[in-house]
């Protein structure tokens, strides 16, 4: 069968929604199951560092407002805080309480057991070969112009109410 680059594109876009189900079922027990995609992805980036809200919102092509709403809200379950700028006491910073930092740990950690658990049935020489594809797939969507906004990862997020895909590394402290 001799596909066109059209036709190959049309079978990943079936397929990708599925496997993303498929391995980040969510856990009915999760704290965060619940949390809207916005604010999930607002907890992604706050396991990286700290950010001001005014960044956050640029980040997240969000207003400072709908940031500081979205903060208000993981505020209230304790999952973010506000932390005074040590140079400049106007500025606030918000960060991951260590109650949110351990959910966004146990999340990945239960999200790399599953990968784990289904890679196990793979050779090893596939496993490697599908991540050398996955990282290849995303820097040719980067180097794409009409994905400079990660307009498809958004798209993607919302329909499968998943984070985006930059990989994140957290160490328990």
């Amino acid at each position: 069968m001799d596909d066109s680059t059209r036709d190959r594109a049309i079978r990943i876009e079936g397929l990708l929604p599925r496997v993303l189900r498929t391995l980040f079922k969510p856990d009915p027990n999760d704290p965060l199951v619940d949390i809207p995609v916005g604010q999930m992805r607002m907890l992604r980036l706050l396991t990286l560092k700290a950010w001001t809200p005014s960044n956050l919102g640029e980040e997240l092509g969000l207003s400072v407002s709908a940031v500081t709403q979205m903060a208000n809200r993981l505020d209230s379950i304790g999952f973010v805080s506000r932390v005074e700028d040590p140079l400049d006491r106007r500025v606030k910073h918000l960060t991951l309480t260590p109650l949110g930092r351990a959910n966004m740990i146990r999340r990945r950690d239960r999200r790399v057991y599953r990968l784990e658990s289904v890679m196990s049935n793979m050779p090893v020489d596939r496993q490697v070969e599908f991540i050398a594809l996955l990282e290849e797939l995303i820097e040719a969507s980067a180097e794409a112009s009409e994905f400079v906004d990660n307009s498809i990862f958004m798209e993607a997020e919302v329909e499968q109410k998943l984070p985006l895909p930059p990989a994140y590394v957290m160490e328990e402290k």
